[in-house]
C-alpha cells in the first residue's frame, strides 16, 4: 500500500509552503486564512531562505497530500573532528499543519531524515524538543522513532 503523501527535498519555490506550515506550529488548531492562501514571504525570510539553499549540509523538507504542504522538518550535518570525523545531524522544526497531525507524516518525515542522516555517514543524530511537548504525542513519537532521552538540553536565546 502506497502513503498518500510525498516528502522531498524543499525547492526555492517552495518558501510560501513552508511558511504556510511553520504557521501551525501550536499545539491547539490555528487560525488560517480563509482563502487557503499561502503567507507571503517578507524580504528577510526571501534571503535567508536563499541562504538555507545554498547550503549544502541543511535540507528542508516538505510533505504534501496532493500537492498541498502539510508538512515539514530540517536536518543539518554538521562536520567535525570527533566521532571518527563522522558528522553529527541534528533535527529542527519539524511540524505538521494542524489538520493533518496523527496520520503517521510526522514518522515517515523522521524516517527519511533519518535515512538521509545515516546516508550522510552520520554518528549521531540530535533533536531538542521543548517540555510543553510531553503531552500533546511529540516526546511518544520521538521515542517510538528510536530517540532516547539522554542528556540535558540548554538553551541562551541571543537579543537583538
Amino acid at each position: 500500500m502506497s502513503v498518500p503523501w510525498q516528502i522531498r527535498p524543499a525547492m526555492p519555490s517552495d518558501l510560501s509552503a513552508v511558511l504556510g506550515v511553520l504557521s501551525q506550529n501550536e499545539a491547539g488548531r490555528p487560525d488560517r486564512p480563509s482563502d487557503g492562501s499561502l503567507p507571503e514571504p517578507s524580504e528577510q525570510q526571501r534571503a535567508t531562505w536563499s541562504r538555507v539553499q545554498r547550503t549544502p549540509d541543511v535540507t528542508v523538507y516538505l510533505a504534501e497530500i496532493a500537492s498541498e504542504p502539510v508538512g515539514t522538518a530540517c536536518l543539518a550535518v554538521l562536520p567535525h573532528v570527533t566521532y571518527g570525523c563522522r558528522p553529527t545531524a541534528f533535527i529542527e522544526a519539524v511540524v505538521v499543519a494542524y489538520a493533518h497531525r496523527r496520520q503517521g507524516i510526522a514518522r515517515h518525515m523522521l524516517e527519511r531524515l533519518l535515512e538521509d542522516a545515516r546516508t550522510a555517514g552520520c554518528y549521531k543524530v540530535q533533536l531538542l524538543t521543548h517540555k510543553r511537548h510531553a503531552t500533546d504525542g511529540a516526546h511518544d513519537l520521538y521515542r517510538t522513532a528510536g530517540f532516547e532521552p539522554e542528556a540535558e538540553g540548554f538553551r541562551l536565546y541571543l537579543e537583538r
